[in-house]
């Protein structure tokens, strides 16, 4: 593997352990900041909120900016984030640094998915897509257990202070081993991007993100608490737990890679109905404790394949604007981590209990699945009405 995809893989992994990892800790986020738990959560809200709106804005204010440079301040504002968050003496400080460290998210894995898919011919685009991936896959299934370890033995800040020191480490690598480029979106107008989202292929393909992603995030943002006080594991089995969370997410995403490299619409209609599935079956298994452990690793394989074809599905539809329709893509996935964490929060809080998340997330799912549906069945129409077109003006004048 070059090492210049070494060096992007380990700076998506310190910035996918910094959004994921607050999961985790809501229990000892909770009792050290005298907040409820639904509050803690909301700390995945405002990531997914800021990433959401903050990313498209970074993106255009940065597009001239050459790639490397802009890869390396983005990475410093990150670390920047995050040593705030470690040093946070009230969970408003807690707030401010998890606000700084996502304005930059969404700009910096565009960034890295528009290379790598720069580096393969078309068809392999869903597997590069996944390939990139691959840091959030390791942010899961190392970053978040870690993290959830040194939370629980050491402290909280401790860990924010950990993937700080990680990420200074990784914004010095890309800095060395990355080349120059030129800026973020190849110096195209701004008017020339925004003109990509006219385009319904692409809106309807962020809409369904929206949804998927959450329905995702209502389940991940509460499942510790689920697998806690529903299924009934001590706190000691929470790291394994989420370890193998994330060893579901890499056979996952190697899945949907290949699977979006094959049939890419097939494979979203596929997978975002298995989602849906795996949730509501989720609910129904939670009380029973081996169930309830399997689900989690069945869940994160259905989640993690759904998002490779999501991304290319963008980036097959939007060509002329990559960079930005995939940080407005990020975009979704924030506002869908954002609904979802407030959803799974409200869903708890109206008494229905940590045993409803996965339910609730399975009613979000079905929704993106839908809206992939109604795409899907769009572009097969235009694909009839140009065919009939195509043979229409082939047929010989004159003739009956």
């Amino acid at each position: 593997m070059p090492i210049r995809l070494v060096s992007l893989i380990l700076a998506i992994f310190c910035v996918g352990t910094a959004e994921l990892v607050p999961s985790g800790m809501l229990h000892e986020l909770s009792d050290d900041l005298a907040v409820s738990i639904s509050t803690a959560g909301l700390l995945v809200a405002v990531y997914a909120l800021t990433m959401a709106f903050g990313g498209p804005v970074v993106t255009l204010v940065t597009t001239r900016i050459e790639r490397r440079t802009l890869m390396t301040g983005l990475l410093v504002v990150s670390v920047i984030g995050n040593i705030v968050s470690a040093s946070a003496s009230s969970y408003g400080v807690l707030v401010v640094g998890r606000i700084i460290t996502a304005m930059i998210h969404g700009t910096f894995v565009a960034l890295c998915v528009v290379a790598a898919g720069s580096m393969v011919p078309k068809e392999k685009a869903g597997s590069a897509v996944a390939a990139t991936q691959l840091g959030i896959n390791l942010a899961t299934v190392l970053g978040v257990p870690l993290g959830t370890f040194v939370g629980q033995h050491f402290g909280w800040r401790t860990t924010f202070s950990t993937i700080a020191v990680l990420g200074v480490a990784a914004a010095a690598l890309v800095f060395v081993t990355v080349p120059k480029a030129k800026g973020a979106t190849d110096n195209s107008g701004v008017s020339r991007e925004l003109k990509v989202f006219k385009k319904w292929d692409v809106l309807g393909t962020v809409l369904a993100t929206a949804l998927c992603s959450g329905g995702m995030f209502t389940l991940i943002t509460y499942m510790v608490p689920l697998l806690t006080d529903v299924s009934g594991f001590a706190g000691s089995w929470v790291p394994g737990l989420l370890i193998a969370y994330g060893v579901g997410s890499i056979v996952g995403n190697m899945i949907g890679g290949r699977l979006a490299d094959r049939a890419l619409m097939a494979s979203i209609i596929g997978l975002s109905a298995l989602l849906t599935l795996t949730c509501a079956l989720y609910w129904l298994v939670s009380p029973v404790m081996a169930l309830s452990g399997l689900f989690v690793f069945l869940f994160s394989v259905a989640t993690f394949a759904l998002i490779p074809g999501l991304q290319t599905r963008v980036l097959s539809t939007a060509a002329e604007a990559p960079t930005l329709s995939l940080t407005a893509n990020m975009s979704a996935f924030g506002v869908g981590a954002a609904v979802g964490s407030w959803y799974g929060g409200e869903v708890i809080d109206l008494g229905l209990g940590v045993r409803a998340v996965p339910l609730a997330a399975a009613l979000l799912v079905a929704l993106g699945t839908l809206v992939v549906v109604q795409l899907a069945y769009s572009e097969r129409r235009r694909g009839t009405t140009a065919q009939l077109a195509d043979e229409a003006a082939a047929e010989p004048v004159g003739s009956v």
